[in-house]
């Protein structure tokens, strides 16, 4: 792609990504091959790295650029487009130089959030998030995941390198991306694409006491250093709930780990996500999960026929996302002071709701994909507060990010 024609074509995209909240993957998915090829190379790493990538390709930009700058200004931001023409360039010729890990790729409110949170840890977090994200797989246990690789290995189906997870007993990595999903294996139900820490949580939710060494007491921790298995045997008939289910990776997990056994129930505010879950559950030969859409708000009158019935909950709330900005880097660019300020209440309204539905003796799991101690720990402590006459608090901590992304999560036994 020449430089006229990656310059309209950058621009486009990037203008439409700062002034509407449309996804990056989406706004991909428009452009011909051929131009999204060439973008999924440039953009990622510009919108993760933004003042690193800018020093390592020789565009000099102003201090404080780009987080000082309105939406409407960062969508007409002339360096963007500069630093793409620059990076594209330098992959073309296989010239481009190291770049270091800066704090000031992060906006203000969230460097300083992360240095005062996480001061000892801080910079492994910031090399963290800049790194590719890496393609996981869970293979079904329905399948040797062993022979599986071996197959893939020996039918050379695929060109990039995989090993088994150092975090999952379920789980393959891919050293890069490859097109994976339209293979017989897949159609077949034999593997999903879901991160390790993913992963860790569908197996921490019904078994926290077995998997809390995975787990540490800050983020950005080394992983642990050794893969703990499932436990054999046909897991117990249990009743779990997976309360914010969205398009159901962990319920998907959730309903393989217990091998059809039990009843699973996911619950969503959003119909379409549910949708999807079925028909994923049905590829995948699942049949012990039950979807079920809850209207937002109005989970206490939803569930309340249900109470003190399940053995497992896990309240997998919706957050700020910090966990998985290498998946998500737009995360940054678009999130608010107000957004941010809203989680927490909304973490413990879905964790107040859904704690009604734990059986005695039952375990409750709060989790969610970031690692701000007002969306982590400080919620464990209100919800305690209030509901430790009822609950004792159990194994807990973070995980990533490093090799998995960066997730938060914690069991709490109800005693009454």
């Amino acid at each position: 792609m020449d430089k006229d024609r990656l310059s309209q074509v950058f621009g486009g995209v990037w203008s439409e990504l700062m002034r509407t909240p449309i996804h990056l993957d989406s706004l991909l998915a428009r452009q011909t091959p051929r131009a999204k090829s060439v973008l999924a190379q440039v953009l990622p790493p510009i919108l993760m790295r933004p003042v690193s990538i800018a020093e390592a390709v020789g565009v000099g930009i102003p201090e404080g650029q780009p987080w000082n700058l309105d939406r409407v200004a960062l969508a007409g931001w002339p360096a963007a487009r500069q630093i793409a023409l620059e990076l594209h360039g330098l992959l073309e010729r296989g010239a481009l130089p190291a770049v270091r890990a800066m704090a000031e790729d992060y906006p203000p409110t969230m460097r300083e959030a992360i240095l005062a949170d996480w001061e000892s840890s801080a910079e492994r977090i910031f090399s963290e998030l800049a790194k590719p994200a890496p393609l996981s797989l869970r293979i079904s246990r329905k399948v040797d995941r062993q022979l599986f690789l071996d197959r893939w290995k020996q039918g050379g189906k695929i060109p990039v390198r995989m090993r088994p997870s150092e975090l999952s007993p379920l789980g393959l990595v891919l050293e890069s991306y490859t097109p994976i999903l339209r293979t017989p294996e897949y159609e077949r139900g034999e593997f999903e694409i879901q991160d390790e820490g993913s992963q860790v949580m569908s197996l921490f939710t019904l078994w926290p006491e077995r998997f809390a060494p995975l787990l540490s007491e800050v983020p950005g921790a080394p992983a642990y250093g050794g893969v703990i298995g499932v436990p054999e045997g046909n897991p117990p008939a249990w009743k779990v709930v997976d309360a914010c289910a969205g398009a159901g990776g962990k319920s998907l997990a959730l309903a393989d780990l217990m091998k059809g056994q039990g009843r699973l129930f996911s619950y969503d505010i959003s119909a379409p996500k549910l949708q999807a879950l079925r028909r994923r559950a049905t590829r995948a030969g699942v049949n012990n999960i039950q979807a079920v859409q809850v209207a937002e708000g109005s989970e206490l009158q939803s569930l309340a026929k249900f109470a003190k019935s399940a053995d497992r909950v896990l309240v997998d709330a919706p957050c700020s996302g910090w966990g998985v900005l290498r998946r998500n880097p737009d995360i940054k660019w678009r999130q608010s002071a107000e957004s941010l300020q809203r989680f927490p209440a909304l973490q413990l309204r879905l964790l107040e709701a859904y704690s009604t539905l734990v059986a005695p003796g039952g375990m409750l799991v709060f989790g969610t994909c970031t690692f701000r101690k007002t969306e982590t720990t400080e919620v464990v402590e209100k919800f305690l507060d209030k509901h430790g006459s009822h609950f004792s608090k159990g194994p807990g901590g973070f995980l990533g990010p490093g090799s998995s992304d960066g997730f938060f999560m914690q069991s709490f036994q109800r005693t009454s």
